[in-house]
């Protein structure tokens, strides 16, 4: 895949994250492999995807993004992003979380994601992450 497609499978990705929990667990299933590793600061790495599930909140139903910047090397795809994450209830997990992640893809999906933010901006228990 070209430079161009792998930062298409992110955008793709981060845009099919709601408005519902439905949505976000299909494009979970639909974009990263099934031993996804996902790293969030202050939070346990989730190796595959029945740890990621389990770590995001139950209601997380919608991820609004605003890409700053993409790069890609290689396979990865670095993205610098300011989003907002909602509840089901539209209650806000944080909003305009100023975030930078790295993607690195593996046969047209993701296979590993770190975000990397000030987990101090989030309005919900940071624990919960």
């Amino acid at each position: 895949m070209s430079a161009v497609e792998h930062e298409q499978v992110v955008r793709e990705f981060l845009a099919a994250m709601g408005p519902t929990p439905v949505d976000i667990r299909s494009a979970v299933d639909r974009y990263l492999t099934d031993d996804c590793v996902w790293e969030n600061p202050g939070s346990p790495v989730c190796r595959g995807k029945p740890e990621i599930f389990k770590l995001m909140p139950a209601d997380f139903a919608r991820l609004e993004v605003r890409f700053r910047h993409l790069a890609t090397v290689g396979d990865t795809v670095l993205a610098e992003r300011v989003e907002s994450m909602l509840r089901t209830d539209g209650t806000p997990i944080a909003l305009n979380l100023k975030v930078m992640a790295a993607f690195e893809l593996r046969g047209g999906r993701i296979c590993a994601w770190r975000d990397y933010f000030d987990i101090t901006k989030l309005i919900s228990d940071p624990g919960e992450w």
